[in-house]
């Protein structure tokens, strides 16, 4: 606890510094992720692999925030977006209220594709004025172009990449969340420009009227689908952002400039990267500070501070939503600051699912984006239209707040509807399937089986390790074999640990690696530690059985599957979703295969681990892709497949999970 504190600390150190703008986010985030792992604990050594491994932990998603800003580039640079702006000018008739309205869905749209304060300005300087000279006041115009923009930015693939690469969610996970979060955000934006309209009386005016680009005039009603593309290529066909970004710009600068499209995109290459260099580096220091808090040091310190509440409806209501004013001046609650050490350790703490926190992210961004005065793109905005800053955030606060708040709700109210998942953990311990070899009899609760590879260094390993493990409430004994041969109904552990040793020749002597790997009395593999050294005087194979010990004891005094997994031999949280519990993985043989949990449904149904996926509910594995077959596993869905083992061919379908009632009233006593 103390630990935690202290680590809190830092980030609240950090937290004040951004807030009064003495560091910027891009020095502050990489700080505090180095600092608050060695306030943790974190061995020195390892500080520079949280450096080195965060900077391109996140690789993926500046790559694509770089492809996003040439699309951009090319959308504003073409005359695309302007075409666009003026096309819903000339269709919006002259009613103020409604020609804003329009304008705001172009902007949303636009923003679904662009991104960074380039593509603000550009597409600022075009929308603004018309909206002013068409009697639009004011504020309202820079309030509703901030709103539009945060609609559209709902949907931008560049968030969806950050999402989907540090939550390890799934679009098609999110979709129905955030079109349900972008239905409550549209409401809030009409309701506040009526509201606006009906109260203002200070009507804009604007000395020029808004210039016309003879570029526009020219560019191909074709064109016009460019911002659209990448969204029907990444959504609906699924392609990698990178190549949604790369098609749809190519596309654009073809259709608009024909043969000097070469020179158009590399234009447009070079100003996107500078468009985006600090979105980038920001990335690089967020990668930093999630490798930081995956380690078990910074786990232990922290758990215990967050878990707790996190997973409390209430409490998420309450924090990220009424409380999502705190994204505010790069606040507790920004993940595009300091706000991702929350996140990242609600997420690696398992207090929540990553799709809840995905949706409470979502939520309080759509705070920062239009009320946030430290924003880049509010200063502009503000400035440009005449509104004080403070203006912007006083009139739309409300608004935002009552949309991160109505989302909020929607996860607690209907979670498993929107996501196909509980949020939040009940009382009771989650039960997954009437499986009589799901869990371990009641003598094998709190023991340990201890297993090693047979090899002499692994057998000192592993004695070590039993002696270790073998204190109240544990007990600890050898045990050699398969736990994933069979279901538990008969085994004597409830968690099996296998120690295996590898030996490395270097120039500095022999460099010995001892690594622990806890599994569930089925051989569900529940995490895996290593722990390697120079081998001397003061490095052996029980000294580093002792660390991995110590990593394994961390773990269980931080985890909340820990209690499940020694009481009942399976490793869940509390509130967990039903599940199959088998994955599917492709091998260096080009074949998909299972890996079937003992005793678990899909077990039951007949997959085993090893066997050899053809065909998944009627169609070969291929034709859905690598990825999207092997995210079928954890959709929560029956499935029929048809797999091969021994040279047979086999149909297995799954059947309809059923929730037992035994473990929630206490029966498996």
């Amino acid at each position: 606890m103390t630990l935690g504190i202290a680590v809190l600390a830092v980030f609240v150190v950090c937290a004040f510094l951004m807030y009064r703008r003495l560091m910027p986010a891009i020095l502050a985030v990489p700080l505090m992720a180095v600092a608050m792992a060695l306030v943790a604990g974190v061995p020195l050594p390892q500080i520079g692999a949280i450096v080195t491994g965060g900077a391109v932990a996140l690789a993926p998603v500046y790559v694509t925030v770089i492809f996003g800003a040439l699309l951009a580039r090319v959308t504003l640079d073409t005359g695309i977006a302007r075409a666009l702006v003026n096309l819903a000018a000339e269709y919006g008739g002259e009613a103020p209220l409604t020609l804003a309205l329009v304008l705001c869905a172009v902007v949303a749209l636009l923003f679904t594709s662009l991104s960074g304060l380039g593509a603000i300005i550009m597409v600022g300087t075009i929308v603004l004025p018309i909206m002013m000279t068409t009697g639009v006041p004011r504020a309202v115009a820079a309030t509703l172009f901030l709103m539009a923009f945060a609609l559209g930015f709902i949907f931008n693939i560049t968030n969806w990449r950050f999402y989907t690469q540090l939550f390890g969610v799934v679009p098609q996970e999110m979709t129905h969340y955030a079109l349900l979060l972008a239905a409550i955000d549209a409401l809030a934006l009409v309701v506040y420009a009526v509201v606006s309209f009906a109260r203002e009386r200070d009507y804009a005016t604007w000395a020029t009227s808004a210039k016309d680009d003879p570029a526009s005039a020219r560019v191909p009603a074709v064109a016009l689908v460019t911002p659209l593309l990448p969204l029907v290529l990444y959504f609906v066909l699924h392609l990698d952002p990178i190549l949604a970004f790369a098609a749809a710009a190519i596309f654009g600068a073809i259709v608009t400039r024909g043969t000097r499209s070469v020179e158009t995109l590399i234009a447009a290459a070079i100003r996107g990267v500078e468009d985006v260099a600090p979105a980038v580096l920001l990335f690089i220091g967020i990668g930093m500070l999630l490798v930081a808090t995956k380690t078990p040091q910074f786990t232990t310190a922290l758990g215990p501070l967050v878990s707790g509440w996190a997973a409390n409806p209430v409490a998420y209501v309450a924090i990220f939503g009424l409380g999502s004013p705190l994204v505010l001046y790069r606040g507790p609650l920004n993940p595009f600051g300091v706000g991702i050490a929350v996140f990242t350790v609600l997420l690696t703490t398992h207090a929540l699912p990553p799709l809840v926190l995905v949706a409470a992210v979502m939520g309080v961004v759509q705070v920062q984006n239009v009320c946030d005065p430290t924003n880049t793109a509010n200063v502009w905005v503000a400035n440009f239209t005449g509104t004080p800053i403070d203006v912007i955030t006083k009139r739309t606060l409300p608004y935002q707040v009552t949309v991160a708040t109505l989302a909020a709700l929607a996860v607690v109210a209907a979670a498993p509807r929107l996501f196909g998942a509980t949020a939040f953990a009940s009382p009771a311990t989650p039960v997954f399937a009437d499986s009589p070899g799901l869990y371990v009899p009641a003598p094998a609760r709190e023991r340990i089986a201890v297993d090693s590879d047979g090899s002499p260094l692994a057998a000192i390993a592993a004695r070590t390790v039993i002696a270790d493990l073998d204190h109240a409430p544990w007990r600890a004994f050898a045990w050699h074999g398969n736990p994933n041969a069979s279901d538990c109904s008969a085994k004597p552990f409830a968690a099996y640990v296998y120690v295996a040793t590898t030996t490395f020749r270097l120039l500095e002597g022999t460099d010995l690696d001892v690594g622990l790997r806890l599994e569930d009395c089925g051989g569900w593999i529940v995490e895996e530690w290593h722990d390697h050294g120079l081998e001397g005087a003061q490095i052996d194979a029980a000294t580093l059985a002792n660390q991995g010990v110590e990593r394994l004891r961390a773990w269980a005094a931080s985890d909340p599957r820990e209690a499940s997994l020694f009481d009942l031999g399976l490793a869940v949280a509390p509130g967990g979703t039903p599940g199959y519990l088998y994955a599917i993985f492709k091998t260096v043989d080009g074949n998909m295969r299972v890996y079937a949990r003992a005793g678990g449904p899909a077990y039951d149904a007949g997959l085993r681990t090893g066997d050899i996926l053809e065909r998944i509910d009627g169609k070969f594995w291929w034709e859905y892709g690598t990825f999207q077959t092997e995210a079928r596993a954890y959709d929560g869905k029956s499935h029929t497949f048809e797999i091969e083992r021994g040279g047979k061919t086999f149909e297995i379908r799954l059947p309809a999970l059923v929730q037992s009632a035994m473990a929630q009233t206490g029966a498996m006593e």
